[in-house]
């Protein structure tokens, strides 16, 4: 007569948001720090170039990359500020539109992820 081995519970609840909040706190300020200096390079850069009359449509598209980098410099930015203002209310790691906890992996490669997957995912399906 064999003996089966009892299945081992698996942990479903991965590794606790308390034990990594510094971890994550850490990497949401040093994005933070680039995005402000992103933003200050840009900010200074159209008077940077000199406009040469014979290479304007180079100037204008330099302009439009610029301009293009720094809305998205601007936008990643809130995100980080919006991210950082959740974690000092408690509401870090919970998701903005039906409260399910963010998988702890999912904050740890994007930090300032407002949604858990099947809220992004509908949402992505939206647009």
């Amino acid at each position: 007569m064999s003996t089966l081995a009892m299945p081992v519970p698996v942990q479903t609840d991965g590794p606790d948001l308390a034990t990594h909040l510094p971890e994550l706190r850490m990497m949401l300020e040093e994005q933070r720090r680039f995005r402000i200096d992103q933003l200050h390079i840009h900010d200074g850069s159209a008077d940077e170039h000199h406009v040469d009359v014979l290479d304007t449509s180079a100037d204008n598209a330099r302009v439009e990359v610029d301009a293009a980098v720094q809305a998205a410099a601007r936008l990643a930015l809130d995100d980080i500020e919006t991210a950082l203002e959740r974690m000092t209310s408690g509401r870090y790691g919970q998701c903005a539109q039906c409260s399910a906890p963010i998988p702890v992996e999912r904050l740890l490669a994007i930090p300032q992820a407002p949604l858990c997957m099947h809220c992004q995912r509908r949402a992505e399906h939206r647009r």
